[in-house]
């Protein structure tokens, strides 16, 4: 049965400052996307846990959204409601910090050197937000979310908020419970981190150094999701399409970064459709050259066929 029935619309339609076929291209960094049916950015972590307990009682399928980094979205767009997640509150409590989920990973590492504290450079390096961090395990210059993490808090519709643990979030690369796991669906309010005392300037030199870096060697200033494939055991993904010859290969307004080959470029009016075509080709080419297997970490979310 369809999720379309009167009462489920009519109930849509009265969420606070809801917005229906509402684009979705400028809320993600790679700029491509079609529209969600309903959209809503609740302000507080509250509202969110009712808007879900309330699709999920009424079968109305939902997305969370939040910086819209890894992500390429439909052409034909996303179905049902896509909640965007805003919350950005911090509290530092020692060495600790805990961030709402909304929380960009970039201006939490300026937050962590700011109070004095270390571990958390890397984070420079990732787009996107907290939560999104948590729930695929991001990473950048060989450390990972998991590594700082001591603990979650977040719910599962229609249940009462809970703390997960590292274990409880089975982290893998670029993986958790929260996307392949029994906690798919739920919702991560905040993620505490555990951090060491330090020099907040030394901090600072450090991450402006990896960002000089990151910017001499990845196509920072463009359109793009980031890393398009997972390395593969031993090796680099942008190695292997390089070593292909694929850089500049192109399909529609995609293009392989020339700079780095696990980028993929919006150059302007680039469809889904496009970049899907030209994760394939890149992918079959791998696999034919070197019979290696790339695994997508950008994720496909939406009315695909």
């Amino acid at each position: 049965m369809s999720w379309r029935s009167a009462s489920n619309v009519a109930w849509l339609r009265g969420l606070p400052a809801v917005r229906e076929k509402q684009p979705l291209a400028s809320h993600t960094s790679f700029g491509i996307g079609g529209s969600a049916d309903f959209f809503i950015e609740p302000a507080k972590a509250e509202g969110i846990e009712r808007v879900l307990t309330g699709a999920r009682e009424r079968g109305i399928p939902y997305f969370l959204l939040g910086a819209g980094t890894n992500l390429l979205i439909a052409d034909a767009g996303v179905e049902g409601l896509v909640v965007r997640v805003v919350t950005r509150e911090h509290r530092i409590d020692g060495t600790r910090i805990t961030a709402a989920a909304g929380l960009k990973m970039m201006r939490l590492a300026r937050i962590a050197a700011d109070a004095n504290l270390r571990g958390f450079e890397f984070a420079i390096g990732v787009p996107g937000s907290v939560g999104g961090a948590v729930y695929q395990n991001a990473g950048c210059w060989g450390k990972e979310m998991r590594e700082v993490l001591v603990e979650a808090c977040g719910f599962m519709p229609a249940s009462k908020e809970k703390k997960w643990t590292p274990a409880d979030l089975k982290f893998g690369y670029r993986t958790s419970a929260l996307r392949e796991g029994d906690l798919k669906g739920g919702f991560l309010v905040e993620a505490t981190i555990q951090l060491k005392r330090g020099d907040g300037e030394e901090a600072k030199a450090e991450m402006a150094k990896l960002t000089r870096e990151r910017n001499e060697t990845q196509p920072i200033k463009t359109k793009n999701c980031g890393s398009v494939f997972k390395n593969p055991p031993g090796d680099s993904a942008g190695r292997l399409v390089q070593a292909a010859g694929l850089k500049g290969l192109r399909e529609g307004n995609a293009v392989i970064s020339e700079m780095h080959g696990n980028f993929i470029v919006n150059e302007g009016g680039a469809t889904a459709n496009d970049v899907a075509k030209l994760i394939e080709r890149a992918r079959v080419e791998v696999k034919r050259r070197f019979n290696a297997d790339l695994e997508p970490e950008v994720e496909l979310v939406g009315r695909w066929r």
